[in-house]
């Protein structure tokens, strides 16, 4: 039987990943109308030492940070269920950024309040971040799925394509978190679809069937720390999975790299936008602008909770070239053209209830 690598220590650290969960406890929010505070529930990573001390500091208002452990629609959901000012600002995936906005969730944000001309050109201009041309969200951390892959068994060539994914040969080798959007928006990519979430009827029909062909090699299907235990300990040897997954195990010497295969992969984001119904708006541009800023960004890149890539080139730029090379920064250049060239903004498709269902399905089979 092959020794389980995975630490307690790593088992923390790896158990708190991509917008799901978080290792410090919540940090209760106090005195939710005071004018020099603001609110913010965020996803992992925010709570880290040295994360909000310059903030803080610079600005004399004072985080009261609320660590999110739920989905990106509790999280929309709590900005309109909760009185005025109890958020001021949350952290969702982007691509439930365009409904709330139009349900009026959302504050407008003005792009020069704010340092996008630093970001990388395509992420400063993220389609699910405006409605009918107005901004609404910021993304501040982002990644993609593609393949992460156990480099002792594959190569770099042997995993270029999904193909290996269906190989005979790794029958049961594959593991996946249990999150339709990302994986049949991988699958959909496999499929030659451009638009991954916008499918004809016969688009949707043969990326069942793309499931269905998949599911006898799939050996595993978890919530996050369940697979990414499963990944580390080596019991499993592939994943629809990127940079968020690969790169801290890679760090702490696991065997295991993360590409976008030719067919193309589908982004992860978190995106940060401030509630409309805030009595705190001035304080809530301040933070915005903070998080978007290099000194935050070049932290939250390699944060304990996962790494992640982020917009901001100068935060890139701040990195040691052994971390760019890990979270696909390196050339900073020609990041835009090259490498994002082949991925697809994770989205919510019109039909979400059949593609829930297919996935339901899938995974009772």
């Amino acid at each position: 039987m092959k020794k389980n690598k995975l630490n307690r220590r790593k088992f923390l650290k790896y158990s708190s990943v991509a917008g799901t969960l978080a290792l410090s406890p919540n940090i209760l929010i106090k005195n939710a109308w005071a004018t020099s505070e603001v609110n913010v529930l965020a996803f992992g990573g925010y709570e880290e030492p040295g994360m909000l001390d310059s903030f803080e500091q610079n600005t004399g208002i004072k985080v009261n940070l609320k660590i999110h452990d739920g989905s990106d629609e509790e999280m929309v959901a709590l900005i309109q269920s909760s009185a005025p000012g109890t958020f001021d600002l949350i952290t969702p995936t982007s691509a439930y950024i365009p409904q709330a906005a139009k349900d009026g969730l959302l504050m407008e944000l003005n792009a020069s309040d704010f340092p996008l001309e630093d970001y990388f050109s395509i992420i400063a201009n993220w389609p699910p971040c405006y409605v009918d041309g107005k901004m609404y969200a910021i993304v501040n951390r982002f990644g993609y799925y593609g393949i992460t892959y156990n480099h002792n068994k594959f190569s770099e060539s042997d995993v270029s394509s999904y193909d290996v994914l269906f190989d005979s040969a790794n029958k049961g080798r594959v593991a996946l978190f249990d999150w339709f959007l990302p994986n049949m928006g991988c699958m959909s990519k496999y499929n030659g679809n451009k638009n991954p979430y916008d499918l004809s009827g016969s688009q949707f029909s043969k990326l069942k069937d793309t499931l269905g062909t998949l599911r006898p090699n799939v050996g595993f299907i978890g919530n996050t720390s369940q697979v990414i235990q499963a990944m580390a300990s080596e019991t499993y040897d592939l994943a629809i999975a990127g940079e968020w997954v690969q790169a801290g195990m890679y760090d702490d010497g696991l065997p295991f790299k993360a590409l976008v295969p030719k067919e193309g992969g589908v982004t992860w984001d978190q995106a940060v936008c401030i509630a409309a119904n805030t009595p705190r708006k001035d304080n809530a541009i301040k933070f915005l602008r903070y998080v978007c800023e290099p000194e935050f960004q070049a932290k939250l890149a390699t944060a304990k909770t996962y790494y992640s890539m982020v917009p901001n080139k100068k935060a890139a730029s701040q990195l040691p070239m052994d971390k760019r090379e890990l979270l696909n920064l390196a050339d900073i250049d020609k990041f835009d053209e090259v490498f994002m060239a082949n991925l697809s903004p994770r989205k919510s498709p019109d039909n979400r209830d059949e593609w829930l269902g297919a996935w339901e399905n899938f995974k009772n089979v």
